[in-house]
């Protein structure tokens, strides 16, 4: 429970407790008022029976209906209308989804009355309405008034950081957050920086300043520093508190193009803790393996055809097999079907093109590959992603994930900067961020291992869902080789 506090706040977590609390009391409630069998009355019971346990299973999926829908996100929940619209089509979506699997599935764990699911439907909406819209509000002001906030440090004295903290502490808003003062390395101990907010130390002096002032998180706002010195940041900023928010100049690509929280306009992408819990591993590894083995079956007629195709139309081997880096940097060898002719990987022109990519760092580059190269048949296969499918092999031997970072051949991860090589600490993937976002506008080296940092730090379901989802439009496109 504490891991989840750190990585997700009090007010998330509030707020998802309560929602599934609401979700199956209400489903209760439905099923009291409903007379015409009193088998399913579940409350003066002294047995749960199975409709209502399926009830609480579906609340859980609820609640992650609820955050595709950003019912968990400050912009929603600090914008009344904008927030009463997504609780009703929440609601909507909620009954309706269940009269679907009720027709689909015809299960006995499905209520057929639709008096009870019409009480549900009203019931729900009415509760979610009063809790969200009126008790939750008067919560949050009185946590405002009695300075039970989180107690936040904000690095960097720019604008956007003083704006910040003054809206923060503005009478007429509530923040889950309470800003103590700033860091920066640019500005005198003690100096006043805004209202009664002071400079309380250096970014060195981040340690001493959390047992001092009892700080809870941090904000990391516009200052002037270098990739590796805000990635060290970031990283104990998380060993301290299991999250920070980040709004910069070198962060701007996530919080422009990913769909970030925001507080009081303005932007800012939250990093957490890497999940290793048990509940996290088993989901990733059932998605992976359950995602390739269908994806093998499915796809095997694809599969034969593109090595029939390869093996007839040009001399070589089927497969092009070369190490890639895996998670912690250990190397893997790495399944793809060859759409190049033999010595492609040799060329020095495109090893000197990728260095300066990766070295260059934030230099626009689409993907480097030599045009005089690929074969006839590669040229098919690599608009269409169909090279990338032997990478499912892959999946199943547990070098790589379904989604993940992009993986690396071992010479281009020596030339990395260390912040980049901190994208390894989970396993690469055959997809990522990287992939729906470089086949848009084209990205720079660095934007690349932001997209794929951002996602080992918030990987989800719910993430990997619009991932894997965005992969396949990319694909069907024919952008895949962009």
């Amino acid at each position: 429970m504490k891991n989840l506090f750190r990585r997700h706040g009090r007010t998330t977590l509030y707020l998802m407790t309560t929602d599934w609390l609401i979700l199956v009391g209400t489903f209760g409630i439905a099923l009291r008022i409903r007379h015409f069998d009193t088998s399913l009355n579940i409350i003066s019971r002294s047995h749960i029976i199975p409709e209502a346990l399926f009830a609480m299973f579906y609340a859980l999926l609820i609640v992650g209906l609820f955050a595709s829908l950003k019912l968990y996100r400050r912009k929603v929940w600090l914008t009344r209308a904008w927030h009463g619209f997504q609780i009703v089509l929440g609601a909507v979506l909620t009954i309706s989804a269940y009269m679907l699997l009720r027709v689909v599935t015809k299960s006995p764990v499905f209520i057929v009355s639709r008096a009870v699911t019409l009480n549900w439907g009203i019931l729900l909406l009415t509760a979610l309405f009063i809790h969200r819209l009126f008790i939750f509000p008067a919560l949050l002001r009185f946590g405002s008034k009695n300075n039970l906030q989180r107690r936040v440090v904000i690095i960097g004295t720019q604008d956007e950081g003083i704006r910040f903290a003054e809206e923060c502490l503005r009478d007429e808003n509530y923040s889950t957050l309470k800003p103590i003062g700033f860091l920066c390395d640019h500005c005198e101990k003690d100096q006043k920086i805004t209202g009664n907010l002071c400079c309380t130390g250096h970014l060195e002096d981040l340690p001493e300043i959390v047992d001092l002032y009892k700080i809870e998180g941090a904000v990391i706002t516009p200052t002037d520093i270098s990739y590796t010195k805000l990635m060290n940041l970031i990283e104990q900023c998380i060993r301290y508190f299991g999250w920070v928010d980040v709004h910069t100049d070198k962060s701007a690509v996530l919080h422009e193009n990913l769909d970030t929280d925001t507080y009081f306009d303005i932007p800012f992408v939250r990093m957490r803790e890497i999940p290793h819990g048990v509940l996290p591993k088993i989901y990733k590894e059932a998605l992976d393996v359950i995602g390739a083995t269908i994806g093998i079956i499915l796809l095997s007629p694809i599969l034969i055809a593109t090595a029939v195709a390869i093996k007839l139309t040009s001399p070589g081997p089927v497969f092009y097999t070369r190490d890639r880096i895996g998670k912690n940097g250990k190397p893997f060898p790495f399944y793809k079907f060859r759409s190049m002719a033999i010595g492609a990987d040799k060329d020095e022109s495109r090893a000197e093109e990728i260095a300066q990519h990766i070295t260059g760092g934030d230099q626009i580059s689409s993907k480097i590959i030599n045009e005089s190269y690929v074969t006839p048949v590669g040229k098919f296969i690599r608009k269409w992603a169909i090279d990338e499918l032997p990478q499912l092999f892959n999946v199943l031997k547990g070098d790589m994930s379904l989604v993940g970072p992009r993986p690396v051949p071992p010479e281009e991860h020596e030339m990395s900067d260390e912040w980049h090589k901190k994208r390894f600490e989970i396993k690469p993937g055959c997809t990522g961020l990287w992939k729906v976002y470089a086949s848009r506008t084209g990205v720079t080296f660095n934007h690349t291992v932001l997209y794929d940092i951002y996602y080992a730090r918030n990987m989800n379901p719910i993430l990997d869902a619009y991932i894997i989802l965005g992969t396949i439009k990319v694909i069907l496109s024919g952008k895949a080789d962009g």
